[in-house]
Formats: C-alpha cells, structure tokens, sequence
C-alpha cells in the first residue's frame, strides 16, 4: 500500500467514480499519509472546467490525518508543449502532472513533433510529474523524451494502471525498466502512483509487486518513501 499518491481522478474527470469526500475518507481508512486530487485538464471532453481547479485555494489541506494536494493532470494542446492551463490556475495547484491523452484538441503531427511538443513542455512549465511515460496516445521518442524529463527535473511515473495494460499490448515492461535506468543514470527519483478512476485503487500497489524484482526496483529510488524531499520537490518548482 502507498503511503503517498499523487495521481488521483474523481467524477470530474468525466470517467472516474468517486466523489472528493469518498476518496478522501477511503484514504483515511486505509492509513495514507498524503493524496492529490488530479483531474484532468479542462481540455479534455467530459472533465471538469477551469473554476473546478481555480478552487485549489480554497481546498481543504488536510482529513482524518492525511495531508491533501490539489493538483490536475494537464493535457498539452500543441507543438509549443502548452497545456490547458491558464498561469493564474497553475498558480493554485500544489501538483502538476502533463501528459498527450486522447479525447483532445491534441492532434498528432508524427513522431518528432510529438517528442518536441513534450519537451517543450518540460521547458516552458513548471511540471512537476510525467504521467504514465509508457502509454502513449501519440508516438514519441520515449527515451528522449525520459531523458529530458530528468535534465529538466520532472519526476518520472511508474503508474500502476500500466501493468494491467501490458497483456493489452498497451504498455511493456522493457519501457518500464528504462525509466527506471534513465532515472538513475540522472541520480533522480522516480514516482509510483495509482491512476486512481475507482475507489478500490486508491494507493493499491499489488500490481507492481508481480513485477518488483524483474524491474529491479529499490525502496532508495522511489520518491514516495521520502515525503519531506518530495514536499521540497514540489514546492520548489512552483
């Protein structure tokens, strides 16, 4: 069980099934030291406007003893790597997660301008975390554009909803191990988080542990385990 998760979706995503109070209470229940609330960006068909992450200065801070971040997983819209969020909305989050996801105005332009239109965003963004490298909507250069999320310090996800997409063809373990590989040759962290759309995921980590020793994961290397350098982390890339 994940003590901290970053990666969280409600019912404002559009395609997830918790309300904010439940996913709050269910962590409580299950002992977690720290969530975020990151629904995706407005851009996205069915998820939630912009007013819904303008509120993240209003949002409560803590419940039942477990801290809560107000976050959103942005979508980029195009080749300049912009995301849809305005720069007084980025200001109110404690978490930024970006990603290319389908279901948005994103339309794609081949491999090269698809890697540019990440790294792009790195540069021009205050992103603190690369949601789920290894599934792409669009085609990149993955290890390019994992390379570049260390040189311009963004933490890379192993998300836990890769590993049921693998038998789908969706996701591979050899992506998942050379995130691993490039985070270390970078002496950067990684971060596992669930992806949470149901209840029942919130912090389940029972997917990654089939996988542990084939992907030769250490405890050393995983942010979650250190949650006053991940607080530092996110705080200083504001």
């Amino acid at each position: 069980m994940l003590k901290i998760d970053l990666h969280i979706h409600t019912v404002h995503s559009g395609h997830a099934y918790g309300s904010i109070y439940e996913i709050m209470e269910e962590a409580a229940r299950k002992k977690m030291d720290m969530i975020a609330i990151t629904d995706h960006g407005p851009n996205m068909t069915g998820s939630a406007p912009a007013s819904h992450f303008n509120m993240g200065s209003r949002a409560q801070k803590e419940y039942k003893g477990v801290k809560l971040l107000w976050g959103c997983e942005a979508n980029i819209i195009n080749e300049n790597g912009d995301i849809d969020l305005t720069e007084n909305t980025i200001k109110k989050l404690d978490v930024i997660l970006a990603q290319m996801h389908l279901s948005t105005s994103y339309k794609d332009m081949g491999r090269e301008k698809n890697t540019n239109a990440i790294i792009n965003c790195f540069k021009n963004y205050p992103i603190h975390i690369f949601s789920h490298p290894d599934v792409m909507a669009f085609d990149y250069d993955f290890e390019k554009v994992c390379e570049s999320a260390c040189e311009n310090n963004v933490l890379l996800e192993l998300n836990l909803s890769s590993f049921g997409k693998i038998k789908e063809g969706k996701s591979n373990l050899e992506r998942i191990k050379k995130i691993i590989e490039i985070s270390r040759k970078h002496e950067k962290k990684i971060i596992i988080d669930s992806d949470t759309h149901f209840l029942h995921e919130i912090g389940n980590d029972d997917r990654l542990k089939e996988y542990w020793d084939e992907l030769d994961l250490s405890d050393d290397i995983i942010i979650n385990n250190y949650p006053d350098e991940l607080m530092e982390f996110l705080e200083n890339k504001k």
